[in-house]
């Protein structure tokens, strides 16, 4: 099983937040466990669906695919916990990184990020 990181239209506890040519894109996130067999038709699904990139997790590393079949792997995961979410620190965040993911727990917020 791999953990996708996919796009919702609804409201989610888990906010990507994720920067392209200097525009930064916020998506609502839902992770969905998919069988490893099923990962080829899922992705293309994705893409044909407009995403501009895909990420997921399998193992102990992230992995971060473009439609054209670019994929950067990510092996270093940090997290850590935050009170408050601060727009100042998250811009800053993204400009030393290229995204972010934010779970909003019952009294505060998980951080989540992925470096090479």
């Amino acid at each position: 099983m791999y953990k996708l990181y996919s796009i919702s239209k609804e409201k989610t506890d888990i906010l990507g937040l994720w920067k392209d040519n200097n525009k930064i894109y916020r998506d609502n996130i839902i992770i969905k466990d998919i069988p490893l067999i099923n990962k080829q038709w899922e992705n293309q699904a994705l893409f044909d669906n407009g995403e501009k990139s895909i990420f997921y997790v399998y193992g102990k590393k992230a992995y971060c695919e473009s439609k054209e079949g670019k994929i950067d792997i990510l092996k270093h995961r940090i997290t850590w916990k935050e009170k408050r979410l601060r727009h100042s620190f998250i811009k800053e965040l993204l400009k030393q990184n290229n995204g972010l993911t934010i779970f909003k727990n019952k009294n505060d917020y998980t951080l989540e990020l992925w470096k090479a």
